[in-house]
């Protein structure tokens, strides 16, 4: 009879040391990693982060559609409205963008007013920007008005808005450019289409 006591002790002494060892692991575990949380406690583990991670899919997917639209402009996609200051008396001007669109940059804004002068201004530009511009230059044109363009910038980053101003040479169109150096595997280039009252 002496043995079996020693043995029960012996293995109450083992269960109590597996049980500490396994407090102390899930203990070590928790403050840690999920992998280790995962084994100790599968239920606990796995039903935390399921809720919470539903949640946090649900934003990162509403950002998705929203870069989407940003993304298709650089790709040829619609001209979008940008805010226009200046002396010029300009109230309305789009931006026109494509990744690898061609051209280089100029102050100097371009009279769109027949077609020979909007083909001769979309010579070597690429990316759909012809087609983008050519359609910004129609939905611009209006009596009394004449259809502007210019390459403002080739970057990362769209201009935050362009001023206009009357020169002797002509319209002068500068971009307010983002301080901010965002770097980009290809450049994109940036046209501003406007329509000017006629003097």
């Amino acid at each position: 009879m002496s043995p079996s006591p020693r043995r029960s002790g012996a293995r109450t002494r083992s269960a109590s040391a597996l049980l500490a060892a396994l407090a102390l692991a899930g203990g070590l575990s928790a403050c840690g990693d999920d992998d280790g949380g995962t084994a100790t406690d599968p239920a606990a583990t796995t039903s935390t982060p399921s809720p919470s991670e539903t949640p946090s899919e649900t934003p990162s997917e509403t950002p998705s559609p929203s870069e989407t639209p940003s993304e298709d402009p650089s790709a040829g996609g619609d001209a979008t409205p940008i805010r226009v200051e200046g002396s010029a008396g300009v109230t309305d001007a789009v931006l026109v963008d494509a990744t690898e669109g061609g051209g280089s940059p100029s102050e100097m804004a371009f009279a769109l007013d027949t077609d020979q002068a909007v083909a001769d201004f979309v010579v070597g530009l690429q990316s759909g920007l012809p087609d983008e511009i050519a359609a910004a230059v129609k939905d611009l044109s209006a009596p009394g008005t004449t259809p502007y363009g210019a390459v403002v910038s080739t970057g990362c980053e769209p201009p935050r808005s362009v001023a206009i101003d009357a020169g002797e040479a002509g319209f002068q169109v500068v971009p307010a450019l983002p301080k901010s150096t965002v770097q980009c595997l290809a450049p994109v280039t940036y046209v501003v289409v406007f329509s000017a009252p006629d003097a």
